[in-house]
């Protein structure tokens, strides 16, 4: 018996032999984008975060403390915006993170110029971090005071 061209396409409407490698492929590429999209790299998510801002704060101010576990990959960094001075001298902030220690003196990872913070966003990064307890303290010109709305950081 032989088929004609009518009879195969017959066969594929009805779900014959064509219609299966049909399938088959469809079922291949599912399979693809399934494992593309699981493949995929997600953002690392920080172990811990804080929000607040700065009113009236004098050079030398110090942040929060807070305990980085170091039980991720997500680098330290700061971040302020709406940032001003009260006697409208020349804007310059920066911002020094440090680590907290007991009986012995607290260690400095280095400043971060976050000028930039006034009239726009200022930010702060300094790397993954061991685990320990951090704050971070605020240098600016000896007199009049610097205010922030917004100052976050992430762990």
């Amino acid at each position: 018996m032989s088929l004609s061209l009518s009879d195969r396409r017959g066969d594929d409407q009805r779900g014959g032999i064509g219609s299966s490698n049909r399938r088959r492929a469809s079922l291949w590429l599912g399979a693809a984008l399934v494992g593309a999209i699981v493949a995929a790299p997600t953002p690392a998510l920080a172990e811990g975060s804080w929000s607040s801002s700065l009113s009236g704060a004098r050079s030398g101010f110090t942040s929060r403390i807070w305990d980085d576990n170091n039980s991720d990959g997500v680098i330290t960094k700061t971040t302020l915006s709406g940032c001003s001075r009260s006697d409208g001298a020349t804007f310059n902030l920066d911002v020094e993170l440090i680590r907290e220690l007991s009986l012995q003196p607290d260690v400095s990872y280095g400043l971060r110029d976050v000028s930039a913070c006034k009239g726009g966003t200022g930010t702060g990064s300094w790397g993954d971090q061991t685990a320990g307890d951090y704050f971070l303290q605020f240098w600016h010109y000896d007199f009049g005071t610097v205010s922030a709305s917004s100052v976050s950081a992430v762990y």
